[in-house]
């Protein structure tokens, strides 16, 4: 009896857990910052998928630390509202249920896993560079929100889902298949439309991950530049496109530029080869691409004032991390706080810098295990982009909220599911109670949702 509880779910099974997650990002990434009764149906299916199976190998200095935030997180919010749905575990109880489930899939699912998050990220930045031109043709044209509907977050996973491209096109190393073709496409789509969001938190986030993906690569100084003049271009077909829509208000403008664009994405693997055929030519495309990035700043004349008001953000909220350091002031309070001191009224929900928020509203323990997991992901051998990937989330949380918005945590284990060291055997009988103790806390949200 004990032998049959230990062993693994058929093979065919490991599809199936890959689909499964697949749909759950998916569904998260239409669900901004979420939905107590979605998550919790999305998490319940996820629980019955993990109850099926066996035993598995799983980090459990990840997935321990991501279990104990969210009991933090879920004990905070009871205090505070006496309930399990109005708080942040309502909806992050996902995180670790994902990561563990996600040890069940062989490399190659995991590999297809990551290609199909990758992909529909690319879908996305297709489907908003089309919504940007619809509006311009309406003369109401903005920063592209995207599946988020918040310039930032959009911004964010825009990011993740390049550096998630570059992994997926290194894996395929120099073959010339239609998926590596299709690949390449979906990469200039996303810059092109992370550009549009002329989100600065993003920028400058993508920089540092660029850096840190071309020396943990060993990058030589002509890749280097060549990767900046394919960036540039992406980049700069997106700022012409938003001054086309936004500033000119020339819709017709912006259609001719969207079949410009989906030229260069079709032709993207030979723009690739020109570049390295001509090498002046990388150089020069880089250059106008750092000169051109100061129209950003005319673009959006504010940005210095939101940096501002950002730093503002943090250190008040860092004037409350000892209020209640154990548990924090519970979730959502810290906007009531603000809006009774004597500091000034910021009007958001959340500090951007998510470690000083959670601090502030779970408490410094939940901080903590955040920051465990972080410094336990930096000691596993990812390839580069992943790396960057990693690396460029963790900056722009740093200045921004994209943690809060549930699809980007997932998509972040996902993308890093390739590279698992250091992992523990897990029995069947303690990976079953782990999906059958979040299971009943799901369908708790869910009845408390529908009552």
């Amino acid at each position: 009896m004990k032998a049959k509880l230990e062993e693994r779910a058929p093979k065919g099974f490991s599809s199936y857990i890959a689909l499964i997650l697949f749909l759950a990002f998916f569904m998260l990434t239409l669900i901004g910052l979420g939905n107590a009764l979605v998550a919790g149906i999305i998490g319940l299916m996820l629980c019955i998928a993990g109850l099926a199976q066996g035993r598995t190998t799983v980090d459990l200095w990840i997935l321990l630390p991501l279990i104990g935030y969210n009991a933090i997180s879920l004990l905070s919010g009871w205090l505070t509202f006496g309930d399990t749905i109005n708080g942040f575990a309502s909806t992050q109880s996902l995180f670790p249920v994902i990561y563990l489930l996600l040890s069940y899939l062989e490399l190659t699912e995991r590999r297809r896993l990551k290609r199909l998050c990758a992909a529909w990220i690319g879908i996305a930045a297709a489907v908003g560079i089309i919504q940007f031109t619809v509006a311009a043709l309406q003369d109401s044209a903005d920063r592209l929100g995207g599946i988020f509907g918040n310039p930032n977050a959009m911004g964010s996973i825009l990011v993740i889902g390049w550096f998630a491209l570059k992994s997926c096109i290194g894996e395929m190393e120099a073959q010339e298949t239609l998926l590596r073709r299709f690949f390449e496409a979906l990469e200039l789509l996303v810059l092109t439309a992370l550009a549009l969001t002329l989100s600065m938190g993003s920028f400058a986030a993508f920089a540092v991950g660029i850096l840190v993906m071309g020396r943990r690569g060993k990058m030589s100084f002509r890749d280097f530049i060549r990767l900046a003049a394919e960036i540039a271009f992406g980049m700069g077909i997106g700022i012409l496109l938003f001054v086309a829509g936004d500033q000119a208000q020339l819709g017709w403008l912006c259609v001719f530029l969207c079949l410009y664009i989906a030229m260069a994405a079709r032709y993207r693997g030979t723009f690739h080869k020109f570049l390295k055929e001509k090498r002046w030519a990388a150089p020069v495309i880089a250059l106008v691409g750092v000169l051109a990035a100061g129209t950003v700043l005319f673009l959006r004349p504010n940005a210095a004032a939101t940096f501002g008001e950002r730093i503002a953000m943090i250190q008040n909220g860092i004037g409350y991390l000892w209020k209640s350091p154990l548990l924090g002031i519970g979730p959502y309070q810290w906007r009531g706080y603000n809006l009774a001191d004597g500091d000034l009224y910021f009007n958001t929900w959340h500090i951007h810098n998510v470690l000083i928020h959670i601090g502030v509203e779970l408490g410094l323990i939940a901080a903590v295990m955040l920051i465990f997991v972080v410094i336990r992901h930096y000691s596993k051998q990812e390839d580069a982009a992943q790396r960057g990937g990693f690396t460029a989330a963790l900056v722009h949380n740093m200045m921004d909220t994209g943690f809060f918005y549930l699809a980007t945590v997932p998509f972040l284990i996902m993308m890093a599911g390739g590279a698992e060291q250091k992992t523990r055997n897990l029995p069947a009988v303690a990976a079953r109670s782990i999906f059958g103790i979040f299971a009943v806390l799901f369908v708790c949200n869910i009845y408390q949702s529908l009552c």
